[in-house]
């Protein structure tokens, strides 16, 4: 071989070298930003408006905090849509990382296997709570989101009901804040010839309800699945409400569907209703509407909260990547700076101790006292039992409580059917 088709061999392979080498460079350097691309957290929830907003300022700034997650967040409108949309997405496997849910459809979407827990995460994983952490989210709140011995949700925006009253209006009639529900008869003779009633709740009064049958002692599902729907003292208790809104004392919001409604505009001297009802009111109430809270009357000597709102869940399907994301998230909004602020954006109460006690929160209590009522109500506070076939439960409890106000049933009628539905529904989902 001649000298110079050697060189010229030797530079060949030189420049085949070179370009390998830089390919090679390239193909890690893509790798490298590949790999460097946050995990996306998709994340499905019901908030409109003022709450979208707050929910979406929290978001972002979890997002601008580290670089490894990504939460990218859809707005469904509505807890029924949201719900027909998750239950649709679980049969097209096309499921986001985590939703919000009330903590009542646990129970169903466990059933359909659409959920994971977060036990791996919370309990066990690298970065789980700690004990003071554990113990610091409020008791009942963690146990709602507790089905069959793990966690299903973890609290977010947990409401209580409070009771709100019209300054103006108590003492234009000299009405005193009702330590009982059977004030509100005394207070309606007080009333008489105007057309405001004593009280106002929203269209249903199943959660009212609930609340008065818990404190006599008449859970309506107990965690044992035992229904107590046409038990004596929840007879009184669905009695005792009927009979306040046949003299005119109790009347619920109709076509409004919210008492906020007839409360806004001095139809009502008080209303009973979610404390996520606060901002609402701030917001839209009439300037001059002088209005506070307080907790909620006794009835049978007791004061007793349901839970309402919404729970973070986590669905089957998620990566592992994805679910140690889901957990970042839900241990950032536990945070209490998240917490308190979440709750000062949204009228639902701190989900932790260390969020309603700290200075932020107390403060902004100083300023708006609307809020007080909605902490207070916490120790009262108690979980529905979650069970498979909740929704269907649920949908036959509402159909009963409008036959009573609208088809005039008898609400011992109306609940002996109830009781046998619900028999049927426990013992099919059993």
């Amino acid at each position: 071989m001649k000298k110079t088709s050697f060189w010229r061999l030797l530079g060949f392979l030189g420049a085949i070298l070179v370009l390998l080498t830089a390919c090679g460079k390239q193909s890690s350097a893509a790798k490298s930003s590949s790999s460097s691309a946050p995990v996306k957290i998709t994340y499905w929830h019901r908030m409109t408006g003022s709450y979208d907003k707050a929910l979406n300022k929290l978001i972002t700034k979890f997002n601008q905090s580290q670089k490894k997650y990504k939460v990218v967040a859809t707005s469904q409108g509505s807890y029924n849509a949201l719900q027909q949309k998750i239950m649709a997405a679980g049969k097209s496997k096309t499921l986001p990382t985590m939703a919000q849910s009330p903590y009542t459809n646990i129970g169903d979407y466990v059933k359909n296997q659409l959920l994971l827990p977060f036990d791996s995460e919370m309990l066990n994983g690298s970065d789980k709570l700690s004990s003071s952490q554990l113990k610091d989210i409020y008791p009942s709140f963690l146990a709602a989101g507790k089905y069959k011995g793990k966690y299903y949700g973890l609290p977010f925006s947990v409401s209580t009901s409070v009771l709100f009253y019209n300054k103006r209006l108590m003492s234009q009639y000299n009405i005193s804040m009702p330590k009982t529900w059977a004030d509100f008869a005394a207070d309606q003779d007080k009333l008489k010839g105007t057309d405001i009633n004593a009280v106002e709740l929203d269209q249903s009064y199943d959660v009212p309800l609930e609340g008065m049958a818990y404190g006599a002692g008449s859970q309506l599902i107990t965690p044992k699945l035992k229904a107590n729907l046409n038990a004596p003292k929840t007879l009184a208790a669905v009695n005792q409400i009927l009979d306040l809104r046949k003299s005119g004392a109790l009347k619920t919001a109709g076509e409004d569907q919210y008492f906020s409604v007839p409360f806004a505009n001095g139809k009502a001297v008080f209303g009973i209703g979610s404390s996520a009802t606060v901002p609402v009111l701030l917001q839209q109430a009439p300037k001059d509407l002088e209005w506070g809270t307080a907790v909620i009357p006794e009835y049978e000597g007791k004061r007793s909260n349901p839970l309402n709102g919404n729970y973070n869940v986590l669905f089957k399907g998620a990566s592992k990547a994805q679910q140690a994301g889901a957990w970042a998230f839900q241990k950032f909004l536990l945070k209490s700076e998240n917490a308190s602020q979440w709750a000062m954006d949204s009228g639902y109460v701190p989900v932790t101790k260390s969020a309603s006690n700290s200075t932020t929160f107390k403060n902004y209590l100083q300023k708006h006292e609307q809020y007080k009522a909605a902490v207070s109500a916490v120790p009262q506070s108690f979980a529905s039992t979650v069970f498979a076939g909740y929704t269907d439960y649920r949908n036959d409890l509402m159909s009963t409580v409008d036959s009573t106000l609208t088809k005039n049933v008898s609400g011992e009628t109306a609940f002996d059917q109830l009781q046998k539905q619900t028999e049927k529904i426990l013992k099919e989902n059993q």
